[in-house]
């Protein structure tokens, strides 16, 4: 067994090695350097190569609080102090003082849209420190210092634009990173408020479903089983919901989303239903998530969207790899040949449309591993369960999150 002071040794020379390219002496070193610390201490068992994706992810969202604190200098000229002393502390990776920092300025200041931008700020900086649930608080917070005129369509609209680029961001954060979900809640009130303003056109009724569908999607794979069950039948049907206001022949792209979108929810259901229930899933959420798929790339193909009907494509061989392991025997082994060719279809759609760096097409390669291990599967002396396929199948969940399939 591992000492754990000998597994602090090993991330230390991880992030050493993550930072051998980054100037000591810059202004933003601080910075990499609590990335770095950051990403190799949350996710332990992750790639090199993986973590210096999470590394680039984690400056990313800091740089967001950059932008945020320089919006907060420009507008209210009274702060100035406060954002310099925000972007110190930011900039040596110390995140409880640049909260503490932004919530004197929030206090000492009336102006509604100076207190948006603070608290966004607050978010932004939470986000980075990994504490998403306070974000979520945070986004709430600040959407409910927007001002919005009741006979002002164009200021309702701002509003439920900001509300729904602060859930976006949180399913952004949450398919990069993980966590554990909490920030369902407060994310749901920000897309409820959204969905019950009915005066707008119909496809912005069709998107603040969509938003309520992917929060509902990307935190029940973070939340444990029962839990996360009641949040994709959520999901399932606020999919639904959109696909009928964006309608398959007025906005067939949206509708085919949506309906990819409903095919995942049911997949994901379907994954987890045995560890809540202890009883094998329904055939007909199987089978309602591969129509789903089907019907989304129809229109996808129809339309000329190759990309999309690739991706989708390969979340249907995904699908299927789950119930064909799931089913055994024979009737499995023929779940996962239809596994390994949608996924073979996908990739001779998407391999020459993509960058190579692209993380489209790390997911890619790991559907082209998972199809080499179909000479394991198939063999008679080789039960399915022992086919040694879960490295491969941990590498596809990893890589099909930080794409955001939904």
């Amino acid at each position: 067994m591992r000492r754990a002071d000998e597994h602090a040794d090993d991330s230390a020379e991880r992030v050493d090695r993550l930072l051998e390219h980054d100037d000591p002496d810059s202004e933003d070193y601080a910075l990499a350097r609590f990335a770095a610390e950051k990403v190799v201490a949350d996710l332990p068992d992750a790639m090199f190569e993986e973590h210096e994706v999470f590394m680039d992810a984690k400056l990313d969202e800091a740089r967001l609080v950059e932008d945020a604190i320089d919006r907060l200098a420009v507008l209210d000229s009274a702060v100035g102090g406060t954002a310099e002393a925000a972007m110190n502390a930011l900039r040596h990776g110390r995140f409880e003082d640049v909260d503490a920092v932004l919530g004197e300025a929030e206090e000492s200041r009336e102006d509604p849209e100076v207190r948006v931008c603070v608290r966004s700020a607050r978010a932004e900086a939470a986000l980075v420190r990994g504490d998403a649930t306070a974000a979520a608080d945070h986004y709430v917070a600040a959407a409910s210092y927007l001002a919005v005129e009741e006979n002002d369509p164009e200021s309702r609209e701002e509003a439920m634009l900001f509300r729904s680029r602060a859930v976006g961001r949180l399913i952004r954060h949450a398919d990069t990173f993980g966590g554990d979900g909490g920030w369902i809640e407060p994310a749901m009130e920000l897309c409820y408020t959204n969905i019950r303003n009915r005066d707008t056109h119909e496809w912005n009724r069709g998107a603040r479903q969509m938003d309520a569908g992917s929060a509902q999607l990307s935190s029940g794979r973070l939340k444990d089983a029962s839990t996360a069950l009641e949040l994709f039948l959520g999901a399932e049907y606020a999919f639904r919901i959109a696909s009928q206001h964006f309608g398959r022949d007025r906005f067939p792209g949206d509708w085919a989303a949506a309906q990819n979108g409903c095919g995942l929810a049911q997949a994901h259901f379907c994954f987890r239903f045995r560890e809540g229930t202890g009883r094998a899933p329904p055939e007909g959420s199987w089978t309602g998530s591969e129509d789903s798929y089907r019907s989304a790339m129809e229109v996808q193909w129809e339309t000329g969207r190759s990309v999309q009907w690739a991706k989708t494509r390969i979340n249907l061989g995904y699908l299927l790899v789950h119930r064909g392991r799931a089913e055994g025997g024979e009737a499995g082994q023929e779940f996962l040949r239809q596994a390994v060719e949608e996924c073979r279809g996908a990739q001779s759609a998407l391999t020459p449309e993509i960058d190579p760096d692209d993380a489209m097409n790390h997911l890619l390669q790991a559907m082209v591993e998972l199809t080499t291990a179909q000479d394991f599967l198939w063999e008679e002396d080789l039960p399915l369960r022992e086919a040694s396929v879960e490295r491969l199948m941990a590498r596809l969940q990893r890589q099909t999150e930080r794409v955001g399939e939904a």
